[in-house]
């Protein structure tokens, strides 16, 4: 075989494994689960369905200049197939990149930032800092020692409201506390039937007026368990319609159906608004970059975002994510 045909071989070969692998993602996207497979193990396949699109990347490339290196009505059948399935894949992912039309109205701002602590590790002081622009700080897995920390680096000087559990655990992942610049109301457990560990409060903002801000950390997805998506329905039934901005780990990706029916429900992703495309925040600590989104600040239809970003804080293993809502116009 001559050096042009081992070329278009080996082409052929990488373009037709990523093509496989594109439409592997593209189908668990689409498929609720698969018979044999537990449901919180199928949640934890599919949080990386959006990777689909690297795949097609290369199958595109691969098998494009297999054709061009030599042309075969088999080569060019799977391009032409990588192509199609590639541009069913990016119809649900450009959205993310394109701003919506949904302007602002009037001058009222909430800035809020969501975090979750990895159990109360993060530094207390990086913490504080990176809040320092917020006027409601959401956060998750926190813990009793880790709130005395944040009192000692003077959180208490940018947020003088809180809200939470009043008996926050000493260690574990379920505390969640949520501090404010202004005062709050209607304070509690998001469903008591579901736990303290989502809560919500009502938000007195300037130009503004009363805004409800619910802290959700539903449980991850375990392999081989099936109560994960139970929650996540019991979190999106207890949740308000109206003027509300919902923050926290929601150990969901948008790809997830659990997502898409917070979606039809008419709520909205503060990055999907501002078109700022894919910002994933976990894993976020360690030599692996942060591969997947799972941490979210969500608002209401009669709400829209003005800006949204990500931080970085040193003894957590999530990236908080920091956003900026007004009324919609």
């Amino acid at each position: 075989m001559s050096a042009r045909g081992v070329a278009a071989s080996l082409s052929t070969a990488v373009g037709g494994l990523a093509l496989a692998v594109g439409a592997g993602t593209t189908l668990a996207r689409l498929l609720p689960g698969v018979p044999g497979v537990a449901p919180d193990t199928w949640a934890m396949v599919t949080s990386f369905t959006d990777a689909g699109a690297l795949a097609y990347l290369v199958a595109l490339l691969g098998l494009g200049g297999a054709v061009l290196l030599r042309h075969h009505r088999a080569r060019l059948a799977a391009g032409v197939l990588a192509l199609v399935l590639a541009t069913v894949h990016l119809t649900w992912l450009v959205p993310g990149w394109v701003a919506d039309d949904r302007p602002a109205a009037g001058t009222g701002r909430l800035t809020v930032l969501a975090q979750n602590m990895l159990f109360g590790g993060a530094d207390p002081g990086a913490l504080v800092a990176a809040a320092a622009d917020a006027d409601v700080l959401v956060l998750t897995e926190v813990t009793e020692p880790a709130r005395l920390a944040l009192e000692a680096a003077g959180i208490g000087e940018r947020f003088p409201h809180e809200a939470g559990d009043g008996s926050l655990p000493r260690s574990g992942p379920s505390g969640t506390h949520v501090y404010s610049r202004f005062p709050l109301s209607a304070e509690g457990p998001l469903d008591a039937r579901i736990g303290d560990h989502h809560w919500r409060a009502d938000v007195a903002v300037p130009g503004l007026g009363a805004v409800t801000v619910v802290a959700v950390h539903p449980q991850r997805p375990v392999r081989g368990g099936d109560d994960w998506a139970g929650e996540q329905e019991q979190v999106r039934r207890a949740l308000p319609r109206t003027r509300a901005v919902i923050a926290g780990d929601f150990n969901a990706v948008d790809a997830h159906p659990t997502m898409r029916r917070l979606r039809a429900d008419g709520f909205r992703d503060s990055d999907d608004l501002v078109g700022a495309g894919w910002n994933p925040t976990y894993p976020a600590q360690g030599l692996v970059p942060p591969l997947i989104a799972i941490d979210h600040v969500l608002v209401t239809d009669d709400l829209t975002a003005t800006d949204f970003g990500t931080v970085d804080l040193p003894g957590t293993d999530h990236r908080g994510v920091l956003a900026t809502v007004a009324l919609r116009g």
